[in-house]
């Protein structure tokens, strides 16, 4: 149950509201029930760019969630605990969207949050794996209320922050925080001077976590057996470093280099900051409607524009492009009827080009959903075919099994969702993870009848090489 105030929430706020009143009464309150509750507070703001905030004031070990897709114009920040909840096993978003609901029912509001991604937010990290917790691994999922997040969509820029209320609250403290946090954001100075250059950190050859080839020669074994349709395998690269890679600088060139994708940053204590450039968004919601799509089959980029069409064409109609798409369709149709969504629209398939390579891409949409909580969708979505293979049950074992290591947050889950519903997610993938002396780079490829070893192979290295080369400025893997 909400907290109810006598005193009207101004709809409308500035760094110059006076939000002392109605502070006070939310702590009046609180006191009667003897019960806490949070504050949202929404002010529109002057230009801002949460990568550059991010950039000049984030610490190490301090949790974050970035997100950017500039073709829209969309970029979301959000950092520090307020309120935080962990899961894990195979009801860990069931058990979110509770929990979500408990948090977001126990928050008032105050300014306009009429735009998608202000208001109360709560941001959303899965891993690959639901296995219960590991301490030396990030936990299967992670849901927070951040203190607070910055917001740029279209022109418009907001800040929102955070508070918790509780019968020991002062109203001072909090006005003091919301004035320095404000301050602090509205504040900064950025100096580009101070940007470090990521290509002046020394790395290292890497270790691969096993024989992808060999991997791969395995698994096509059990597709000839008629076992599974599918399977992803990826591969991990790990690097040393002289010193601490710096992430924002490689977020900032990803961006800028794939602006078709969303730029992502997830970073929680002690688990180091991974950062990457991913095609594949697993959800986006409106508050009553969902859209997904089908994202399989790669090619690279032609030299000519008559080369480009060429594997543009080949994406769209060899026999084996054909095949992966059309089961990644059909199990993430088959995924969502199970939790009741019978009336997904299927869009025409395009190709998607990015700077280094083409996908096949088919969106899917469903309206109306309701009843539906987007966690459920999640649920029943990830991992998709295009992360794990089908059926989900003989895949997914399998991939445990030959690459050996734990993917975590590559392939897993990463987003937000606002009080109204509304909010985006998307699947991490053309990664690295970053930890003070070391580098974890991630690809994968989808394998199904008719694949080879070696061409998988190569197409793992042209989506390695993207992320290689921001950060090193080298087109080419060092030999191992």
């Amino acid at each position: 149950m909400s907290l109810k105030s006598q005193i009207l929430p101004p709809s409308i706020c500035d760094e110059n509201t006076d939000l002392s009143q109605y502070v006070n009464d939310l702590i009046t309150r609180s006191r009667s029930e003897q019960n806490s509750h949070f504050l949202s507070v929404t002010i529109e703001t002057d230009y801002s760019d949460p990568l550059a905030i991010l950039e000049s004031i984030h610490q190490r070990n301090i949790p974050i969630c970035y997100l950017e897709k500039p073709t829209n114009e969309f970029s979301i920040a959000a950092g520090e605990y307020l309120s935080v909840a962990r899961f894990a096993g195979p009801q860990r978003f069931q058990e979110a969207q509770i929990w979500a609901d408990q948090i977001l029912s126990q928050t008032v509001v105050a300014g306009d949050h009429k735009i998608a991604g202000t208001g109360p937010t709560l941001f959303l990290s899965a891993t690959f794996e639901n296995a219960p917790e590991n301490p030396n691994l990030p936990p299967p999922l992670e849901i927070f209320l951040p203190r607070w997040q910055v917001l740029r969509k279209e022109g418009y820029n907001f800040l929102v922050f955070n508070v918790e209320i509780t019968p020991e609250s002062s109203s001072s403290n909090i006005i003091r925080e919301f004035k320095d946090q404000t301050a602090k954001i509205k504040g900064l100075r950025f100096n580009s001077l101070t940007a470090s250059d990521p290509r002046k950190v020394k790395v290292g050859s890497p270790e691969e976590n096993y024989d992808y080839e060999n991997g791969v020669a395995e698994a096509l074994l059990e597709i000839r057996k008629k076992k599974l349709s599918k399977i992803v395998l990826s591969r991990q690269l790990t690097f040393s470093t002289d010193a601490p890679l710096p992430p924002f600088p490689i977020a900032h060139c990803l961006r800028e280099k794939f602006s078709d994708c969303h730029t992502f940053c997830i970073s929680q204590p002690d688990q180091g900051l991974m950062v990457g450039a991913t095609p594949e968004t697993l959800l986006r919601t409106t508050g009553n409607s969902f859209e997904t799509e089908a994202l399989a089959g790669s090619a690279p980029r032609g030299l000519s524009a008559g080369k480009d069409a060429h594997w543009g064409k080949t994406l769209l109609g060899r026999e084996k492009e054909i095949l992966e798409h059309k089961l990644v369709i059909q199990s993430i149709l088959r995924r969502l009827a199970s939790i009741g969504i019978e009336n997904c629209k299927e869009g025409r398939s395009r190709v998607l080009r990015l700077a280094n390579l083409q996908h096949a891409k088919t969106p899917l949409k469903a309206k109306p959903v309701h009843g539906i909580h987007p966690f459920e969708a999640l649920s029943a979505l990830h991992p998709t075919p295009a992360m794990g293979g089908s059926p989900r049950e003989v895949a997914l074992p399998l991939v445990e099994k030959i690459e050996q290591k734990p993917r975590t947050w590559y392939s897993g889950v990463t987003g937000w969702i606002d009080n109204r519903g509304r909010g985006e997610f998307v699947v991490p993938i053309r990664c690295g993870k970053i930890l003070p002396n070391k580098l974890t780079l991630y690809a994968g490829a989808g394998l199904v009848e008719g694949s080879n070893p070696q061409q998988e192979k190569k197409e793992t290295d042209w989506k390695l090489q993207a992320m290689l080369e921001v950060i090193t400025g080298r087109t080419t893997l060092p030999e191992s």
